[in-house]
């Protein structure tokens, strides 16, 4: 079980997150959803400490963190325990795939060249990408870098995977094949937090969707409740805009 508690985050003295927890069982996938400008990225970016919030904190099994009191060696303990994979994909240029992949296994793991090249060549086989782990960055599609991002992502086996808008940045038409690795990726068993726009994707992957409004879970829920029977008037709005299908009994 993974515990977020009271994720508080403010910049310039305007409130973004105003108290988030959520609770996240073993192979959960929790999709975040909401209007843009609303926190969703600032609140993975704080679970992973990408952005120190003012107060909260995170357990995950028999690691407890707190995001204001902590040290050093905690934070890196955090960041092993926990992967990201954002909206641009942050790749090295001068690395091929496959070195991209051995990069967090050889500094951050410290395991050998040799046993890193084998995970690497691993996960970059379960993202289909084994026939492209000598290509440069350059001359990979979005599709085929934000896939080498994940690799990269699982071959650390993260407790907690979190993607930020991961198809965001794509063309239309490479937005499926990334979608497709998250839901095998989700079906193997990983613990994920999703933050998309990619609503019909959200129904059918995540097993728990929340609803964030100005820095606040408006509603949660399962698929089915949040997409199907909203509660909350803000969340039939934001779907309806989204042209998210309601039945007529739960329409505005």
């Amino acid at each position: 079980m993974i515990e977020i508690k009271d994720i508080y985050k403010s910049f310039n003295g305007n409130t973004v997150l105003d108290g988030v927890s959520v609770s996240i069982g073993k192979g959960d996938v929790v999709a975040i959803i909401g209007p843009s400008g609303t926190g969703k990225s600032t609140f993975l970016r704080c679970i992973d400490l990408l952005e120190k919030p003012e107060r909260g904190a995170i357990s995950l099994d028999d690691f407890q963190f707190d995001y204001v009191l902590h040290a050093k060696k905690d934070i890196i303990e955090l960041r092993k325990r926990i992967g990201m994979v954002f909206q641009q994909f942050n790749l090295f240029k001068k690395k091929t795939a496959l070195e991209n992949v051995m990069e967090g296994l050889i500094v951050v793991k410290k395991k050998s060249r040799e046993e890193a090249e084998k995970i690497a060549e691993k996960e970059l086989s379960l993202v289909g990408l084994s026939d492209r782990s000598d290509y440069y960055p350059q001359h990979l599609s979005g599709g085929q870098q934000q896939r080498v991002a994940i690799a990269r992502a699982l071959a650390m086996e993260p407790e907690l995977l979190l993607f930020d808008e991961p198809t965001s940045a794509l063309d239309p038409e490479l937005v499926e094949e990334v979608l497709q690795t998250i839901r095998k990726i989700a079906e193997n068993g990983n613990t994920m937090i999703l933050v998309s726009h990619e609503m019909s994707f959200v129904y059918n992957v995540a097993t728990k969707v929340i609803f964030l409004e100005k820095g606040r879970i408006v509603e949660s829920g399962t698929p089915e409740q949040i997409f199907n029977a909203p509660q909350n008037l803000r969340t039939k709005e934001f779907l309806a805009k989204n042209n998210v299908r309601i039945p007529p009994e739960y329409a505005i």
